[in-house]
């Protein structure tokens, strides 16, 4: 490991803060953890140099089945919400693209594109339910792969590093819960993060935990790839990415999938694939000459479901 990555790794567990219960929990059928992740990019140049990047060696695809981190915010999207933020912006639609960028400043430009791709998407139609089964609302204690709030992250000083440094950007950031499971039952989480690019991000792939076949350790398989945009094409390769599975996109992705905006080439893609065994409760720096990833996974207990207090026999 260079030098300049060994002092990122000590800045980042200095700056992690947390009490970790050592206790040591049985073997059960399902051993529940929380896991907190941040992958950030490397732009040092010289640690990008360090390996040849090539088509051939880059072949790039998304794991099947696949699932996403479900967002509270999603349940939130509606309808009305929607047509409010039309309603909001409609002031900018005689607007010329040039008189808009004279005039209005940046958040204004921003609503009214959003509105603009709000108003497409209606006008496409009603989108087909991505789950099946009733409506039903989250439960943030008892449900795996929720996106948890940035508030009960134990990340933000370890995040906070990252984004004061001028060699690195967070691009991701997850904290869930799940249950482990044993290696031929992992399903892989989609992950994207960074700048977005007509249908991409700049970090697209996904990760999965489960456990070894032992199961006494537990493994991050990691399955990413970092894009490198540039307004000139690299003329010596032809860098192609796999499309996003469609069920991976939530309704506001879907929105501004297919937009074109600035002609953007691929320079370069760094990919990760590597799988490391971890104990709970330590701190782990994966490291990579283009990104890197810290990752803390601590058992979780899933509390029991409240007991009511209402009396049947009194209502009888």
């Amino acid at each position: 490991m260079s030098p300049p990555r060994t002092a990122l790794f000590c800045l980042l567990t200095s700056g992690l803060l947390l009490a970790l219960n050592s206790a040591a929990h049985g073997q059960t059928s399902q051993r529940w953890f929380q896991i907190e992740l941040s992958i950030f990019s490397n732009e040092s140049l010289g640690d990008r140099d360090e390996e040849m990047w090539n088509t051939e060696r880059s072949e790039l695809s998304y794991a099947s089945p696949l699932r996403r981190l479900d967002e509270p915010g999603d349940l939130l999207v509606t309808d009305s919400m929607i047509a409010e933020a039309i309603s909001e912006t409609a002031e900018f639609e005689e607007l010329t693209t040039k008189e808009a960028t004279i005039e209005l400043s940046d958040e204004a430009l921003a609503a009214a594109d959003m509105a603009e791709r709000l108003r497409a998407a209606l006008a496409a139609g009603p989108q087909p339910p991505r789950a099946q089964g009733e409506f039903r609302f989250f439960d943030l204690l008892r449900d795996p792969y929720i996106q948890l709030s940035p508030q009960d992250s134990d990340f933000q000083q370890t995040n906070r590093a990252i984004e004061r440094s001028s060699e690195h950007r967070l691009l991701f950031h997850g904290l869930w819960r799940e249950s482990l499971a044993d290696p031929n039952e992992a399903i892989p989480i989609y992950v994207h993060g960074g700048l977005k690019y007509g249908d991409q991000h700049e970090l697209q792939g996904s990760i999965t935990l489960r456990f070894n076949d032992n199961r006494d350790r537990i493994v991050l398989d990691s399955d990413l790839w970092l894009t490198e945009y540039s307004a000139i094409a690299d003329l010596e390769a032809e860098w192609v990415l796999p499309p996003v599975p469609e069920a991976m996109l939530t309704p506001l992705d879907a929105i501004g999938a297919g937009e074109s905006g600035l002609a953007m080439s691929i320079n370069r893609v760094f990919h990760m694939q590597q799988s490391r065994e971890m104990r709970s409760t330590e701190f782990y720096y994966i490291d990579h000459p283009a990104m890197g990833i810290v990752i803390l996974v601590e058992p979780y207990e899933v509390p029991p479901l409240p007991i009511s207090d209402f009396d049947f026999e009194d209502a009888n």
